[in-house]
Formats: C-alpha cells, structure tokens, sequence
C-alpha cells in the first residue's frame, strides 16, 4: 500500500524534478543543476538508510555553503557593496586579531564591515586553500580558509532568504 502510494503521488514528482534537472545542467553548459536529486536505497537497516540520507544531504549543504562563501569573496574582490549585502545579514560580528590586539564588534552592518573591514583585507578567491566546513545542523555552518596568508572563519545561517554570513574572524 504504501509503494503504491509513492507510485502514485511522489514518483511523478521525482520524474519532474529529473527532467528539470537535465534541462538546468543543458542550459548551463554542463556545469550542473542547482536541483539535486539523489537515489537512496531504502532497503538497509534503518541506521544504514539514514546514514546514506544525511550524507547526501550534508554535501548538498557544503556545496551551497562554499558557493555563498565564493559569491561573498567575490564580492568583496570586486567591490560590490550590493551582492555583499545579500550574503550578509543584517548585524554581524566581527573578531580580528592582529598579533596582541583584539578588535571585536558584536553588532556591525553589512555595510560598515565591508567599507572598514573587507575592503582593507586582501580577499582574493583565487588565494583561498586549506578550507574546511563543519556543519552544525543543517541549519548552521562554519566555513574556515587560509587567505592570503591569514586564517578566516565565517559563520553562515540559513534562513526564508538563504544562507547568510552573521560573523567573521580574521
């Protein structure tokens, strides 16, 4: 009863998505879908099938994550107030560390990091090695990166608008 169920109400679903998928990767020239469809065998122990689920998700959450983070470096490498804007939230904080001192700003704009922060940093996405992501629930990640010679860490929440970056710590 309830394969039927599926049959009936949740596979033509799947199909649709697939077609929209391959429609998508053509109309980007191959570079892929922003729509991900994953087969997962339903067939193992719970534990197993579970598994299987949260990694599939989980590298969908890190590929999303690492293109918000690129699209914010980007950003910021071209001075484009208004796309850094849409990444960030609208008060962040903000640790850097330079040598003994310690700036730290619990509630700074957008606007104002990027005018008195970023812009001053060399954020280059083509200088970017050494990342790592950690995902906290799905809903919350960390991404840290060597960036032209300094470690930076970013938090990203995930929200009705997407991900957006709520602190940083150079």
């Amino acid at each position: 009863r309830r394969f039927d169920t599926f049959r009936r109400e949740t596979e033509p679903v799947v199909r649709a998505l697939e077609m929209a998928q391959a429609m998508q990767s053509t109309e980007n020239e191959g570079n892929g879908s922003q729509i991900l469809i994953v087969n997962i065998d339903g067939t193992g122990s719970i534990e197993e099938v579970w598994d299987t689920t949260e990694n599939a998700m989980n590298s969908y959450i890190k590929n999303d994550i690492l293109t918000a983070n690129s699209n914010l470096l980007k950003a910021i490498e071209d001075g484009d107030i208004k796309a850094f804007n849409k990444l960030c939230a609208d008060n962040l904080s903000i640790e850097i560390i330079k040598g003994d001192i310690r700036e730290r700003y619990n509630s700074i704009s957008a606007r104002d990091l990027f005018e008195k922060h970023e812009t001053k940093m060399t954020s280059n996405v083509a200088s970017i090695s050494n990342a790592s992501i950690q995902i906290l629930d799905g809903v919350k990640a960390i991404v840290s990166y060597e960036n032209g010679g300094s470690r930076e860490r970013r938090e990203w929440h995930h929200g009705p608008k997407g991900w957006k970056c709520v602190s940083l710590s150079k």
